[in-house]
């Protein structure tokens, strides 16, 4: 039986497969490819972390954020400086603020 996943795997899957006594048929992505592929990926694990609630998956979600800073060769300590900029400005998520409407002035 075969399976199609077409989907962006972690670098030792082929190799577990092929020792499992499995067949596998992988390539490697070229960056456009992959920079779509890691989006892909990043939404797919986010689905499953809300699905499932397992720390397993939130993890898998930063592994694919991080993937991305590396690809998109960011600092990742710009990245943080960024989020603290943010969170002063802007504040964080911690107040569960849920905003329905706004109403503009005519």
């Amino acid at each position: 039986m075969k399976t199609t996943y077409n989907k962006l795997v972690r670098d030792k899957i082929p190799q577990l497969i092929e020792e499992s006594g499995r067949k596998q048929t992988s390539r490697k992505l070229n960056d456009e490819e992959y920079f779509k592929a890691l989006i892909d990926k990043v939404i797919e694990e986010i689905k499953e972390y809300r699905e499932t609630d397992n720390e397993e998956e939130l993890a898998d979600v930063f592994e694919v954020l991080d993937s991305i800073v590396k690809f998109k060769d960011y600092e990742p300590m710009h990245i943080d400086y960024l989020k603290i900029k943010r969170k002063e400005a802007r504040g964080t998520f911690d107040e569960r603020i849920f905003l329905e409407e706004v109403e503009d002035n005519e």
